[in-house]
């Protein structure tokens, strides 16, 4: 991974092939990421496929909320 940023600013429940896919997408095109599942097997893939990208993949649901960026109220 590179810098791994201390908020993501955008999350996804579910990492089969829809969401995975979507998520490197999005990471593609410059946002910081994250993405939660169950299966730890999942979260290893998103891992591997991600490398050198701002993602991260938690089997965690509380880490996974506390990861993602909130915006401040106007």
């Amino acid at each position: 991974m590179s810098e791994t940023p201390t908020k993501y600013s955008f999350g996804m429940i579910g990492l089969g092939t829809m969401g995975r896919n979507l998520l490197l997408n999005i990471a593609d095109h410059g946002f910081a990421v994250a993405g939660y599942d169950k299966s730890q097997k999942q979260v290893d893939l998103l891992r591997e496929e991600s490398e050198g990208k701002a993602v991260e993949g938690f089997s965690d649901p509380e880490a996974f909320v506390q990861s993602i960026a909130t915006r401040a109220r106007l």
